[in-house]
């Protein structure tokens, strides 16, 4: 018996040391196609044979800014057809898949992921693969290259008005944006995106990820531990800091919106006496100064502001324009040296920091990604753990309306 649980235990351990280190293992498959060593002279001339066959770029973008981009890349480019179209990240989950089993039409696209969907299952199913073109891979953040090729970084914050409160913000804690008041109303009015908004959920899940930082965060707000109210019997881990954000989240008066534009135009239209906070993208705090909207994101919280995201570029494993698509992916990343003018219809623009370490940003943002002060998403914590935050969401939103 002594010796079975010898072996039980060795068995045990291997077993350990074998999860462990296949969870450093990339899930990534990379390009190792002819195309992926070609220089952009050579992946034009090879594009246009293709383009000569009848052949053309198709895009599918989580972003407006892809019509600019698939333009200019047509002028720079003679002689290459080309359409790009916008899709919520949601869409582009759901479209890619049939795509894959039925009629492909996408080439590249361009998304955030939000659940970590893409990394791993795409890459496992063979949807896509990572184009590393050398001299790009080499100016490439790796805390985000790990997950394929980033084109840009994003972050998730909070908005405030800057009319009402000329001072600065409001909140330095995330517990200040769930704090009520003596008669049971909230401090706050917040506003965001509905639970089945990848990039919020992504956020929630984070915040349950990093749950040992919000108990610090409450300790230095109230001088004392957490009190966890949530029930025990929530189906979720118990004493979770993150969890008891949001439980108490859904009890303040909070108003889901779907589009960005919407939650800066509702912080914009608020004042002091009834005071709006709004969580979205950086990158929509230029549309939004743009419009004359009085705003501005949150830089003073504890210990952290929100979190950074890279907009990801990943080859459709069926393109029938493989030279075209790494053209493009290549004229994305400005070219070799991050230079060409193809970089700027998605990152010159304020709240949105390159990839790249050899691009200066500083140009369109005041404040560089290191001051933002902004934590990584962890995709594959967020992959095996949104789906019991969106229940817990749901099922709690309902309880407290």
């Amino acid at each position: 018996m002594k010796k079975l649980l010898n072996v039980v235990l060795v068995l045990a351990v291997v077993l350990a040391l074998t999860a462990a280190a296949g969870a450093q293992e990339s899930l990534v498959v990379r390009d190792e196609s002819e195309y992926a060593a070609m220089t952009m002279d050579e992946l034009y001339e090879a594009a246009l044979k293709e383009a000569a066959e009848g052949k053309s770029l198709v895009v599918y973008s989580e972003t407006g800014s892809v019509n600019k981009s698939v333009a200019e890349f047509m002028e720079d480019f003679p002689g290459i057809p080309a359409e790009g179209t916008k899709y919520k990240p949601a869409v582009i989950a759901e479209k890619i898949p049939l795509e894959f089993q039925g009629e492909p039409y996408a080439d590249v696209i361009l998304t955030s992921d939000g659940t970590g969907e893409f990394y791993l299952d795409w890459y496992k199913k063979g949807y896509v693969t990572a184009y590393y073109q050398e001299a790009v891979e080499a100016a490439l953040i790796p805390e985000f290259a790990q997950y394929g090729l980033p084109l840009s970084i994003e972050g998730d914050v909070w908005f405030y008005n800057t009319e009402a409160f000329p001072d600065g913000s409001p909140i330095n804690n995330w517990w200040d944006v769930v704090e009520m008041k003596e008669d049971g109303t909230s401090v706050y009015t917040v506003t965001s995106y509905p639970v089945s908004n990848l990039n919020f959920v992504s956020m929630l899940t984070n915040l349950v990820k990093n749950a040992d930082v919000l108990e610090k965060a409450y300790e230095e707000k109230y001088g004392e531990p957490i009190e966890y109210t949530y029930p025990a019997d929530a189906g979720v881990e118990e004493n979770n800091a993150g969890y008891e954000w949001i439980y108490r989240y859904l009890q303040i008066k909070y108003i889901e919106n779907t589009s960005a534009s919407e939650i800066t135009a509702a912080v914009a239209a608020s004042t002091a006496e009834d005071p709006v906070l709004g969580f979205t993208g950086t990158v929509n705090l230029g549309d939004a100064l743009e419009l004359g909207q009085k705003v501005d994101i949150v830089l003073s919280m504890s210990d952290f502001n929100g979190f950074s995201r890279a907009k990801m570029i990943y080859l459709f494993s069926k393109s029938d324009s493989p030279a075209i698509a790494h053209l493009y992916m290549l004229y994305m990343m400005g070219g070799e040296d991050g230079t060409g003018r193809g970089y700027n219809a998605y990152v010159n623009r304020l709240g949105c920091y390159p990839s790249r370490t050899d691009v200066d940003s500083s140009a369109w943002n005041t404040v560089s990604f290191e001051d933002m002060n902004i934590l990584p998403s962890d995709v594959e914590y967020v992959y095996y753990n949104y789906l019991d935050v969106q229940d817990f969401y749901n099922f709690y939103s309902e309880e407290f309306k």
